[in-house]
């Protein structure tokens, strides 16, 4: 087994677990943080989710590369497709995103909220989709 493929797949599924996480807990949930504090907290929440997440993200999209121009037995449109998701992953959050959450740390806004929740299913099925194309990796690479 390439490790390359095991630790994409290892880094991949908990991105996906973080962002089913948020998803259906963290994103809903703010909306019942009192107004007065909810500038605070989103700026606490902004600063933590990037000290857990930057570790995976740069292992995640390190691998990822070096999958799709190094390892054998990884069909290219897997490794192509996943690493196309991670772009729009990536480049929507740096664009849409992390924007999203600085104009929500300046005060609790139930449309700014409401739109952060609806469209995060995006990147939530984004990334479920990357750890079945990871899983298909392992599969590819075991045979």
């Amino acid at each position: 087994m390439n490790p390359w493929v095991l630790a994409h797949a290892a880094v991949t599924w908990a991105m996906v677990g973080v962002i089913w996480t948020i998803q259906l807990l963290v994103y809903p949930s703010m909306s019942k943080v009192p107004s007065d504090a909810f500038g605070p907290y989103e700026q606490f929440h902004q600063r933590r989710v990037v000290a857990v997440l930057a570790l995976f993200a740069i292992v995640e999209v390190v691998a990822a590369a070096a999958i799709a121009f190094s390892v054998d037995g990884v069909p290219s449109w897997l490794s192509w497709s996943g690493g196309g998701l991670l772009v729009l992953i990536w480049v929507g959050t740096g664009a849409f995103y992390a924007p999203l959450h600085g104009r929500l740390a300046d005060g609790f806004d139930a449309d700014l909220h409401r739109l952060l929740v609806q469209t995060n299913w995006l990147r939530t099925l984004a990334w479920t989709a990357r750890g079945a194309i990871a899983l298909q990796m392992i599969r590819a690479t075991a045979a």
